[in-house]
């Protein structure tokens, strides 16, 4: 009898964890979906307008990084690779390039309220 109260309690343990697993799996697929789609919208943003040219020189841990999107399926190039990280590299310094923008146009404005001063002082 106690067999089968053990059975029972083993069971009634499966039911319980089954919607948990079940939302886990949910919510891995889902996270899994949402960076696939961050990494298809930063590609198609590297990918865009690309008519400049940059000649970098990269140490080799840049250049497995470069090959493995490559050998991935995930970019068609090393020259795409490194469009598609940059591209990720601006997006995720966003507060940083607006924090130097501030202080860049502060700058603008002090250099010409300072030429000002000197032309009115002569």
């Amino acid at each position: 009898m106690s067999e089968e109260h053990e059975v029972e309690v083993e069971v009634n343990e499966v039911e319980v964890n089954e919607p948990k697993a079940k939302s886990q799996a949910q919510s891995a697929s889902e996270s899994v979906g949402k960076a696939i789609n961050s990494i298809m919208e930063s590609l198609e943003a590297a990918l865009t307008g690309r008519g400049n040219t940059v000649m970098v020189r990269v140490n080799d841990e840049a250049l497995d990084k470069l090959d493995m999107l490559v050998a991935s399926g995930i970019c068609s190039s090393r020259s795409e690779a490194a469009a598609f990280l940059l591209q990720r590299g601006i997006e995720s310094s966003e507060p940083l390039f607006m924090r130097i923008s501030d202080v860049t146009d502060q700058i603008t404005t002090l250099r010409q309220e300072l030429q000002e001063w000197v032309h009115q002082k002569k």
